[in-house]
């Protein structure tokens, strides 16, 4: 039997993809079970082992290279799963998949994926969590199982492979801050991480600062206390799957709504979700351990579950489920420019009582 498992977004929603990949993986342990994805986001699979291939992609390509792929992968799988309702992954599904699996938005243009799929859900980006969903996708595939997005074991287990967290004197009591999402409306601003690292470094926790950040610019380092030796600057520096292996031994993790949060608290680590414009409710990263089917969040407000605080800005239109303020991913998010640090700092703090 050959499964295709198809998740053409961002990292984030291909880490979520794991859930399924695992709960196939066990349910067909001697099935080919292959992952496409587009290129530049397979780090998000943090290279599974439970994957026999995973394909690749480009998010924009020509019809010629297009019709190229299609014709390679043409009718090749049993099982083609499509966990988005896009035209474009329901394509492929159609094309590479004898049966097919999906989801659809209701409405007139989405008629044609009625026909093409086998069996299918009708997508709810608003009241269900993206997890529960992609499960409700193949439920008839897999019967009940367990929803758990899939951290491999060797990320942790052995030592890092980053010679400067070896020698560092905190390495045994610190907290990683992922500072930076992949779009500007998840931003938290950098004076408030700068308050954030100041608070650990007034209690003596060590501080690995991970993200994507323009190094050239002195004057934010400054302010993110990285000549301070307490402080192990990584910016620009890790790999994913790096960056795991650093979270696993940590006192706690800190991050906005983006991929790596997400498999923070896949790792079962003391996890800060900042949230802003995004639904806890379909996105807040799940809990390690959480046995329930119903999503362990609600729409609103700050809250925990498991081994995940969630702190969500304020406002009263928190959350807008819109991409910042003014509706596109490069713009700034009120109600996150607008959080202190003071909540974010107790949830962490608690984790080194």
């Amino acid at each position: 039997m050959k499964i295709l498992v198809i998740c053409t977004r961002r990292v984030g929603d291909v880490f979520l993809s794991t859930s399924v990949i695992h709960a196939l993986r066990v349910r067909y342990p001697n099935a080919q079970l292959d992952a496409l994805v587009f290129q530049g986001t397979e780090s998000g699979l943090l290279s599974n082992p439970e994957l026999d291939h995973v394909i690749s992609i480009g998010e924009r390509i020509g019809a010629r290279e297009h019709f190229r792929f299609i014709y390679q992968h043409f009718q090749r799988y049993d099982v083609a799963i499509s966990l988005l309702p896009g035209d474009r992954p329901t394509l492929y599904a159609w094309l590479m998949g004898k049966k097919r699996y999906g989801t659809i938005i209701s409405r007139k243009q989405s008629a044609w994926k009625r026909w093409v799929l086998h069996d299918l859900v009708e997508f709810d980006g608003f009241g269900r969590h993206t997890l529960v969903m992609y499960h409700d996708i193949v439920a008839n595939l897999l019967g009940k199982h367990k929803i758990a997005p899939q951290i491999p074991e060797r990320l942790s287990e052995g030592s890092s492979y980053v010679s400067e967290f070896n020698s560092w004197r905190f390495k045994d009591r610190y907290v990683v801050m992922h500072l930076t999402p992949k779009f500007r409306y998840k931003e938290w601003p950098i004076t408030r991480w700068r308050e954030l690292i100041q608070k650990c470094l007034d209690h003596d926790i060590g501080v690995i600062l991970s993200g994507l950040l323009n190094e050239t610019e002195s004057d934010v380092l400054k302010q993110l206390h990285a000549n301070d030796t307490r402080v192990l600057n990584l910016l620009n520096r890790l790999k994913i799957d790096e960056l795991v292996r650093l979270i696993y031994p940590a006192g706690c993790y800190v991050g906005t709504d983006t991929a790596v949060t997400h498999m923070a608290a896949a790792t079962g680590n003391p996890t800060v979700a900042i949230f802003g414009p995004s639904s806890p409710l379909v996105w807040g990263p799940w809990p390690a351990g959480h046995t329930s089917d119903d999503a362990p969040w609600a729409q609103l407000g700050s809250q925990s579950s498991g081994n995940v605080t969630l702190i969500q800005g304020s406002g009263s239109c928190v959350p807008c489920l819109q991409e910042g303020c003014d509706r596109h991913v490069n713009s700034e998010s009120d109600c996150l420019t607008q959080l202190g640090s003071e909540q974010v700092s107790q949830a962490i703090l608690r984790n080194f009582q």
